[in-house]
């Protein structure tokens, strides 16, 4: 009876087996002698897919087809995305798709991997206090369609990105970020567990000449249920000159100068920070409290802070004795610790 059930197993996993690598030429012969060669008769049926999936009109200059590997490769050229009044909000001037022989079993497109490069993207927020993505106003209600797919996708890539931000509210000049990349990782082992990983690079346009680093993961799938989402993410800079985005930043001190060095890993969860944890390390750092006082100056500031939500008490600036505060060389504090209630 045994054998019987295993020769059974044993045929049907076959004649899957056949059936699915039949299934496979035939698309593989229809992609190479009929789609490719045609693809371009598609690309206002392409277009039309996105502007549906996105809600906004998108319209395609120019795509091509090709084999990379077993996976069929597209490249899409000036690519427009238009706003509510039907002007130009975001322009990709290259876009390459590389397209997974799973989305048979998964029954939707499902990407190897998605690459966009150099996208110009400006973020602005109005005297209204209203902010504008690409032209697209954070009020209107989005469609998370368009968004959760892409968290489904193996790998998506933004590269050598300039991402500006104009603040209109405080008449302040445009905030860059230049050669900005990121890569969001989600294969489908990790999307099983609702798992994606993140890496950023980015050159700010002022307050240093060392990029910004972050990196992460968080656990979620609905771009629509942002609340149910946790994740970890950690934040690297580098003789940062803290002073230089006062123009764009209300500190709760005045900040006259310093420059330092920072890691910081948070950890959040339900719209919240958990806890968060960082060493500094602040050259030559000046701080007034009030307009009518004398600045303090501190030559050197270095330790370690640790600030954590526990049922809504928060500790804040935790140092371990070989690791404390270190000011002008002369001070160390062992621990260092305060409350206060939420």
């Amino acid at each position: 009876m045994v054998k019987k059930s295993l020769l059974w197993f044993w045929r049907s996993l076959m004649w899957l087996l056949a059936v699915t690598f039949t299934l496979m030429l035939i698309a593989a012969l229809t992609i190479q002698f009929w789609v490719m060669p045609n693809i371009g008769q598609y690309k206002n049926d392409i277009a039309a897919s996105a502007s549906k999936a996105a809600k906004q009109k998108v319209a395609i200059g120019n795509i091509s087809a090709d084999w990379q590997g077993i996976n069929p490769h597209l490249t899409l050229t000036n690519i427009d995305i238009f706003d509510a009044e039907n002007r130009v909000a975001l322009q990709l001037k290259k876009t390459e798709v590389l397209v997974s022989w799973l989305s048979f079993p998964l029954l939707e497109p499902h990407l190897a991997k998605l690459t966009i490069h150099a996208p110009e993207l400006t973020i602005r927020r109005v005297a209204s206090g209203e902010i504008f993505i690409a032209g697209i106003s954070l009020n209107t209600q989005s469609n998370p369609d368009l968004s959760n797919w892409l968290l489904r996708q193996n790998r998506v890539e933004i590269n050598q990105a300039k991402i500006s931000w104009l603040d209109e509210k405080r008449n302040a000049p445009a905030l860059s970020l230049n050669n900005f990349n990121l890569q969001l990782q989600s294969p489908l082992w990790r999307g099983l567990v609702k798992n994606h990983q993140f890496n950023m690079r980015a050159m700010p346009s002022t307050g240093g000449s060392n990029p910004i680093l972050i990196s992460g993961y968080f656990f979620g799938s609905d771009t629509s249920k942002t609340q149910d989402w946790h994740g970890n993410i950690n934040l690297e800079l580098k003789n940062t000159d803290l002073s230089a985005f006062k123009t764009w930043l209300d500190y709760p001190i005045d900040v006259q100068s310093g420059v330092g060095s920072t890691n910081v890993n948070i950890k959040f969860a339900s719209h919240a920070v958990q806890s968060v944890t960082s060493n500094v390390d602040i050259q030559n750092l000046q701080l007034q409290s009030k307009p009518e006082s004398s600045p303090i100056r501190l030559k050197h500031l270095s330790g370690n802070l640790a600030w954590e939500n526990l049922n809504k008490i928060k500790l804040l600036g935790r140092a371990a004795e070989n690791n404390g505060y270190r000011i002008n060389g002369a001070w160390r504090a062992t621990v260092l610790w305060w409350r206060w209630s939420a």
